[in-house]
């Protein structure tokens, strides 16, 4: 009985966890837009700070701040010390200061802010997305999807900021992507709509002799050097401006889609496999990095929810492994290999032969 109550009280806890967990994320929204972890790490600051003096930096209220900072500390992203004075300051945990302060290479920082700016509000609409069947860009931001990079790209600090909240997350994944197979037979890479560069530089570390084009649109590319690492060591990388729906693919023996796919319906993937498989020659390859659903799709959790999320705001969805190779053999590829890697993208490399 005990242990039947024991199932019972924390499958609720699970299903409450599930109903309150938009508040932490909340939560590390809004410290993130008022630059908390920014300020708690900058040089020309305290490394510690009282509420109130985080409060006039941040122009807020003293007492709402205080509660902002404590929602964060129960989260684990600031440490909190009370004086003896009973005073209390707080500074940041290793996670926050490595994480979510911006001036960290590894910063998740523009993540969190376009998923508050981006995601978040298409996801309020998600009601809406089930019942119509097609996303909500434009009850969300008066914006078609097929107009959405227009919008985003308008403007060179909306590129950066878009491009930014990518980097992160691309900067964790590439380390993986670029080690799941041996990729040390191909020499000419291009790797399309690769943003920030953060795949392509990856390679180019690993394979000296590699030479990566990363194919983006124009405004990207123009941004691109935003993004350049800053740790001295040349990388055989370049930029080709362009649109992989319009234009001819450059010469390469890999040609590389790392969250692309994902984007986009049926009929333009069709469009970009039957381009590629075109483009590379025998012996060449594709490599595709994706939020893989197993074969039942049933899980893994993060791509299920991702592919809520391109319901909401993209003409794509994520699609299992299964699926990719089959669409892979459609036009011609061979030795589709999938490569479930347990974090947050897979990979798959198919032939052409």
């Amino acid at each position: 009985m005990n242990n039947q109550m024991n199932i019972t009280k924390n499958a609720v806890v699970g299903i409450f966890d599930l109903i309150s967990g938009f508040q932490k994320s909340k939560v590390l929204f809004t410290a993130c837009e008022f630059g908390v972890f920014d300020i708690l790490s900058s040089k020309y600051t305290k490394q510690q700070m009282t509420a109130e003096q985080l409060a006039e930096v941040m122009a807020t209220d003293t007492d709402a701040t205080e509660r902002l900072l404590d929602a964060c500390v129960s989260l684990g992203l600031l440490n909190k010390y009370v004086r003896d004075d009973e005073q209390a300051t707080y500074s940041n945990t290793k996670l926050s200061a490595e994480y979510l302060s911006a001036d960290k290479p590894t910063s998740l920082k523009g993540l969190a802010l376009f998923a508050n700016r981006t995601t978040w509000p298409l996801m309020t609409n998600l009601e809406h997305a089930v019942r119509e069947g097609k996303d909500q860009r434009r009850r969300t931001f008066g914006v078609n999807s097929e107009k959405l990079y227009e919008k985003v790209y308008a403007e060179e600090q909306k590129t950066i900021n878009f491009i930014g909240g990518m980097h992160g997350f691309a900067m964790l994944c590439a380390k993986s992507v670029a080690r799941v197979f041996d990729l040390s037979e191909f020499k000419r890479v291009c790797d399309f709509g690769g943003g920030s560069g953060a795949l392509a530089n990856e390679l180019s570390l690993i394979y000296p002799d590699m030479s990566i084009s990363v194919l983006d649109l124009p405004p990207v590319v123009k941004v691109s050097k935003h993004f350049k690492p800053k740790d001295g060591i040349e990388r055989n990388v370049d930029y080709i401006a362009g649109d992989f729906f319009k234009n001819d693919f450059p010469e390469a023996d890999l040609y590389v889609f790392s969250l692309i796919l994902h984007n986009w319906p049926e009929e333009k993937i069709h469009l970009l496999l039957e381009k590629t498989y075109k483009a590379v020659k025998p012996g060449g390859a594709i490599l595709i990095a994706e939020h893989l659903y197993n074969d039942e799709k049933s899980g893994p959790s993060h791509a299920a929810l991702r592919c809520m999320m391109m319901l909401a705001g993209t003409e794509g969805k994520e699609r299992s492994g299964k699926e990719y190779k089959q669409l892979l053999e459609l036009h011609g590829f061979t030795d589709v290999r999938v490569k479930m890697t347990g974090q947050s993208q897979d990979v798959i490399l198919a032939r052409r032969f």
